[in-house]
């Protein structure tokens, strides 16, 4: 028997796999026919390597490190952030981190600094803007009560924006690009869980400094990506680290049956079987339920995307950006990435991801050419020589590949949240010494960052 078993391909299980084969612990990790990182893992299309859309990594660290793993708790939102300096640390470790320019939104045609992800809201001080209305800070519905009120477990985001930022602000400076990313997912959408969409949740007082012009005293929110440009080097790093560990052994075979055994629980592959008494798991939802025969859950509805990675020319990009969130309902591309040009490199091509939402999902499925579409729009936003991306293949954009994912953006709400509570006291029930990581413990527990928590809090307890 091995000192841990993993089972599945989430970054969790890898980031656990590492940490304790470098104490010397006897590990295997199954990751059931799956490529290791899931999301995080990226691509590699024709010779480069492509993050799929927007994948940064995050900083929260605390001046002091006081939290303990153990009581790491997946279902409060933002946990992680208690473990910030821990997280840094661990990913120093791993690659070297680049910050990256500040996002950027496109409204009424014009750049700005980015208010949906980065905080910052210098186009509120530009003028024009109603206040929101006043919302007393004891109200369960203030935003600063985002995290602990009970409130915010049955309140949409739609209803809590509309409170916290008023609908002047909200339907001109932030319904456009949630319609676009999230289509009817949209109207659902949990509050507590607005970042799921990427969508900020200011306090009123906030916004009405900004538009008065006083201090608001948030500070930007910073990104990193990898020296590379390529974020799914972290995995990358990861696979060569359990690589050169002699204690670990990666098994790549799909899990046959997981059942009970004596001690604990066996897993089978065609590559071998292995017992546990505390298997990890690191799988989807609907693959532990299959695995342990319970039956399905209801899904948070989803949006579906679709990302057309691009090589693009850099000296024909007249209007060059790293990361442009698109909020003008002219495009239906919601967000452009360019990988190199946030990583401050400048190669001859640099790799660009498109994304649109469920609108263009629609659109390519009833057989319409999308990727020129976008394409078409791509020209327009990155200031490419006029007219080339609509009479014929642009010289200067080169489509390596179009991906299209249904339902891949998950748009929690309150019925499905309480679903997910209920399929995982059913997990809980039928596997009661399992570890469960990522989507397992919810859909606010699968960030980059909460699954490294998940990872290292695993290896502590088993080692």
């Amino acid at each position: 028997m091995p000192d841990a078993l993993l089972v599945g391909n989430n970054l969790a299980v890898l980031v656990a796999a590492a940490e304790l084969g470098a104490v010397g612990r006897e590990v295997v990790l199954v990751t059931d026919g799956r490529p290791a990182g899931g999301h995080f893992r990226g691509l590699r299309l024709d010779g480069a390597d492509f993050d799929i859309g927007m994948v940064l990594l995050e900083s929260a660290a605390a001046p002091e490190e006081t939290a303990d793993l153990s009581n790491y708790r997946p279902r409060m939102r933002y946990d992680w952030t208690r473990f910030g300096a821990l997280v840094d640390r661990w990913l120093d470790g791993q690659v070297d981190q680049v910050r990256t320019p500040t996002p950027e939104v496109l409204v009424d045609g014009r750049r700005w600094p980015d208010h949906l992800i980065a905080n910052r809201l210098d186009l509120l001080a530009a003028g024009g803007f109603p206040a929101p209305p006043p919302l007393p800070r004891d109200d369960a519905r203030h935003a600063a009560a985002k995290v602990t009120s009970g409130a915010y477990d049955t309140l949409t985001y739609q209803a809590a924006a509309d409170l916290n930022h008023g609908t002047g602000i909200q339907r001109q400076l932030i319904d456009p690009f949630a319609e676009k990313l999230l289509g009817p997912a949209y109207d659902g959408l949990a509050a507590r869980y607005h970042r799921a969409g990427w969508l900020p949740l200011y306090w009123p007082e906030t916004l009405t400094a900004a538009i008065e012009g006083r201090p608001t005293h948030l500070a930007e929110y910073p990104f990193w990506t990898t020296g590379t440009g390529f974020v799914g080097e972290l995995v990358r790093s990861l696979e060569q680290r359990i690589a050169d560990l002699p204690t670990v052994r990666v098994c790549g075979a799909a899990v046959d049956s997981m059942a009970p055994a004596a001690g604990g629980w066996e897993v089978r592959t065609a590559e071998g079987a292995w017992s546990h008494a505390r298997p990890v798991l690191g799988v989807g939802h609907e693959r532990a339920q299959a695995l342990l025969g319970l039956p399905g859950r209801e899904r948070a509805p989803g949006a579906s995307v679709v990302a057309v990675c691009c090589l693009v020319r850099a000296a024909a990009m007249g209007a060059p950006i790293g990361c442009l969130s698109v909020v003008d309902r002219e495009f239906i591309t919601y967000r452009v990435t360019d990988q190199d040009a946030l990583a401050g490199r400048d190669p001859e091509w640099h790799r660009v991801v498109i994304e649109a939402g469920p609108a263009a999902a629609d659109r390519l499925r009833d057989g319409e050419d999308v990727p020129a579409a976008l394409v078409s729009e791509l020209c327009r936003l990155l200031a490419l020589p006029e007219g080339v991306a609509h009479d014929g293949p642009s010289p200067d954009v080169r489509v390596v590949r179009t991906l299209s994912a249904p339902g891949a953006v998950l748009a929690p709400t309150a019925g499905s949240l309480a679903a997910d509570a209920a399929a995982n006291q059913a997990l809980v029930e039928a596997c009661p010494a399992a570890e469960l990581t990522g989507a397992l413990l919810g859909g606010g527990a699968t960030s980059m960052n909460d699954q490294v928590v998940q990872g290292l809090a695993v290896a502590q307890r088993l080692a």
